[in-house]
């Protein structure tokens, strides 16, 4: 079980698996100092979880966002927003070089890309029906 928590923690911290190694051989064996190793590490992943979460939040207070705040808050690669940025397909502003976005066009940019329902889509075709043979 412990295993299992240290290997997901590998994937985050670079060199993690040697420190680990090394861990186990100054441990020799001591599995109280391993329950409160484990422990730690567990709450050390809780905190990183919490901070994303306010993170986030301070996020979303924000009116002006740079790049890298842009590309969290719409949950995209910095890559595919330096795309759009270049293809002028997004609305940003660039004062001496740096890029900017502003939160409010941002989420109109997206709601632009609305997918309309089935019975949306029904509710218009009624509707176009109904006004154009109310004219013949």
């Amino acid at each position: 079980m412990g295993n299992n928590n240290i290997g997901r923690e590998s994937e985050h911290a670079p060199g993690w698996e040697q420190a680990l190694a090394r861990a186990e051989q100054m441990l020799d064996g001591n599995s109280d100092v391993k329950v409160l190793l484990a422990q730690q590490l567990i709450l050390q992943e809780q905190n990183e979880e919490r901070i994303g979460a306010l993170e986030g939040v301070f996020l979303c207070q924000k009116e002006i966002f740079n790049f890298d705040e842009a590309a969290a808050y719409l949950s995209m690669s910095k890559s595919t927003l330096y795309k759009l940025t270049a293809k002028k397909e997004i609305p940003h502003y660039k004062p001496n070089r740096f890029v900017f976005f502003e939160r409010s066009e941002l989420d109109n940019w997206i709601r632009a890309a609305a997918v309309k329902t089935e019975e949306q889509l029904s509710q218009e075709a009624i509707d176009y029906t109904m006004r154009h043979t109310l004219r013949v």
